[in-house]
């Protein structure tokens, strides 16, 4: 590959051809618009930044079109972008430390990964959010409808940031409280039964009782706890 021989020209995406990258292209002076994509000749991705990272372009995208006049058939490209217009929600403001990973526009929502010196790392889909932060490096997973799950040095937080309203409960301590709760009923039963005046309550019970087993039932198979 000779650069001296290379024309770098701006140009658009018409038509992606496969599932690796390769395309049809306009550029000033060497292909149009209104030429017919059939007839376009293909271009394939150029200087990608690791041997297995890819991203699928999609029609419209802005490219830079690298055409070489001793090898006219080796048609390159890399993506051109609008840094100001696609990045300046984080470039505006006053990060001292921006990397922006990648931004894709979808029907079910817009897609961004970056990291800044202020947030931390954060991938957006469509408003539903993962972030770890760059303070206490906490991480907190929220949906787009409000649910959160936080993770911090003090502890895990279900449903709301930041510490949700109620604690959660240990199954096998719950367990040995509710055979506590039954092994008293059944004392209970056993007393009142022995004196008329108060056998009905042994009858009530021992109706009842039975209706306290199954509580290992209540342990998940997949979630724990400490």
């Amino acid at each position: 590959m000779n650069l001296k021989k290379c024309d770098v020209r701006p140009g658009k995406v018409l038509q992606v051809v496969d599932n690796y990258g390769t395309i049809k292209a306009s550029a000033p002076g060497l292909f149009s618009e209104q030429d017919d994509h059939d007839l376009l000749p293909p271009v394939i991705p150029f200087l990608v930044p690791s041997s297995t990272a890819f991203v699928q372009p999609h029609v419209g995208d802005n490219i830079w079109v690298w055409y070489f006049y001793n090898n006219p058939q080796e048609l390159l490209y890399t993506f051109r972008s609008n840094t100001k217009a696609l990045n300046g929600e984080q470039l505006d403001n006053e990060y001292q430390d921006v990397e922006i990973s990648m931004k894709r526009e979808s029907d079910n929502g817009d897609v961004e990964v970056y990291y800044t010196d202020d947030d931390g790392y954060i991938i957006n889909n469509g408003h539903s959010i993962i972030n770890i932060d760059n303070k206490d490096h906490d991480v907190h997973i929220t949906h787009k409808d409000g649910i959160s799950l936080s993770i911090t040095k003090d502890g895990i937080s279900l449903g709301k940031k930041d510490g949700s309203r109620y604690k959660a409960v240990c199954g096998e301590n719950l367990i040995d409280v509710l055979d506590n709760i039954k092994s008293l009923f059944n004392t209970i039963k056993e007393v009142s039964m022995g004196n008329p005046y108060t056998s009905h309550i042994g009858t009530a019970l021992s109706g009842q009782i039975n209706t306290l087993d199954g509580f290992e039932n209540i342990l998940s198979n997949k979630v724990t706890l400490e």
